[in-house]
């Protein structure tokens, strides 16, 4: 059986470590970001089915990662995840019109986040 690849783009590293470990436990394979260059690159080689994307990164945020993945027609139909600490109405309605498909508020429930992306590409 094929697993279903995840890109996690965080600079923080104790936050990527945990989701990975877990996600990896639910039998998702993980593929790790630093910073949105780096995920927009990790997700042309690396093709994910799903990227989950923190908003505060260095060199180019959340919100123009999302932009970017979505006016790319071969990236456009990745489900993306975002998750923030960033709770405000408007980083929400922000992340959601970059093309986002939810928006995750830090910290979350694991088994939340599991079953998000359940919904948007199974087990």
């Amino acid at each position: 059986m094929v697993k279903k690849r995840i890109l996690l783009a965080d600079d923080e590293e104790d936050i990527k470590t945990v989701v990975a470990m877990f996600l990896e436990a639910q039998g998702y394979e993980v593929v790790t970001a630093f910073d949105g260059l780096d995920a927009l690159e990790k997700v042309r080689t690396e093709k994910p089915d799903l990227i989950l994307l923190d908003i505060m990164m260095p060199v180019l945020d959340g919100f123009e990662v999302c932009r970017r993945l979505k006016e790319n027609e071969e990236t456009a139909k990745i489900p993306i995840l975002i998750l923030s600490a960033a709770a405000h109405v408007e980083s929400v309605n922000r992340g959601l019109k970059a093309g986002a498909k939810d928006y995750i508020v830090k910290p979350f429930e694991p088994e939340k986040l599991v079953e998000k992306i359940e919904q948007f590409i199974g087990k």
